[in-house]
């Protein structure tokens, strides 16, 4: 059913700005004073194509086919495809026994979903998970806010800001969560730890474990300015005592850039103490999209896309933007397109 990345978008207004359209075309897209009013309308009806432009090299542009799959009820379902050109080697045989090789170049796109909820004061976006066709789901948000500001600020000037849902989770928070709620279990730990002679950090003020002394110990004998140490139990309780004093000062050290404490579960999933988590939820509804598509709706006024989507709101109301969890220096955008 796949994942989604969940992001949270606002509407500001452009300040001094005067609408500059072809004489004529005023009529024919007019402005509410609703600002999720005018944005759903860069998107018209199912079937229609959404411009969409990515830069391969400086002033250099090339689009990347968008598809409204789905308009109702201020939700909208697109199709995302990344173009791409995938080299093949064909075999092909003349006149003599040996094959001739052929080169041939094929073009690929591979597409993605993106779930836009434009309902009254939900404001989010999910982004499919889907490595085949992007590597990260914070590509495919560059590059639809790019986009979508071009024609927005053009056409009702608004600007649109589109931010992760994420949130700060403590190591016994979350490693209780996965293995709990979702019923998983720790594939390994691996605890990284510096040579304290040569990069003296907190740990004298926390105190260390006579194990861990041991180790850093070792660790410096050797010579080594970086140690690992990667535990693999035959049962998760080994690593779940919260009482079990080396664990205790392997949460507590990660209080330091220098140490580090991941742990890995059994869908190869790592999670390192400390990290700020961004919103991932699963398409739990199997045919939500697909009956979306096809205009069947749950109940005689909701889609069951809603339905998820409400969930999904559910899911994340302890969440922050990502701004307000961890500032970002300010970076020219490469996405932006004129």
């Amino acid at each position: 059913m796949g994942k989604y990345a969940i992001y949270k978008f606002e509407l500001t207004r452009v300040d001094g700005w005067q609408r500059e359209l072809p004489l004529g075309e005023e009529m024919e897209i007019p402005i509410s004073d609703h600002a999720n009013e005018n944005f759903e309308r860069l998107f018209g009806r199912k079937g229609s194509l959404v411009r969409v432009l990515r830069e391969k090299r400086k002033n250099d542009f090339e689009p990347c086919p968008c598809h409204v799959l789905a308009h109702d009820n201020n939700v909208i379902l697109l199709r995302l495809e990344n173009v791409k050109n995938v080299i093949v080697y064909e075999s092909q045989y003349g006149h003599g026994p040996i094959p001739q090789i052929e080169k041939k170049q094929y073009e690929s796109n591979p597409p993605c979903r993106i779930v836009i909820d434009n309902r009254e004061g939900k404001n989010q976006i999910a982004i499919e998970i889907e490595s085949a066709a992007w590597s990260k789901t914070s590509i495919v948000r560059n590059l639809i806010e790019a986009n979508f500001n071009r024609d927005l600020e053009r056409l009702f000037g608004l600007h649109i800001k589109i931010t992760s849902k994420m949130r700060t989770s403590s190591y016994w928070d979350y490693v209780d969560y996965r293995r709990k709620k979702e019923g998983r279990s720790i594939k390994r730990m691996t605890f990284s730890f510096p040579n304290a002679n040569i990069r003296p950090s907190i740990e004298t003020a926390i105190g260390l474990s006579p194990h861990l002394r041991s180790l850093m110990r070792m660790l410096n004998d050797l010579g080594g300015a970086q140690g690992e140490l990667t535990v693999q139990p035959p049962t998760d309780d080994v690593l779940l005592r919260r009482k079990l004093e080396d664990i205790k000062k392997m949460v507590a050290l990660c209080a330091s850039s220098d140490y580090s404490l991941s742990v890995t579960f059994d869908d190869d999933i790592t999670y390192k103490c400390n990290e700020d988590l961004r919103a991932e939820l699963p398409m739990n509804r199997a045919h939500a999209l697909k009956d979306f598509e096809e205009g069947q709706k749950s109940t005689f006024y909701e889609y069951e896309i809603e339905e998820w989507l409400d969930w999904v709101v559910e899911q994340t109301k302890d969440y922050s933007h990502e701004e307000q969890v961890k500032p970002k220096p300010n970076r020219k955008d490469k996405h932006k397109v004129s």
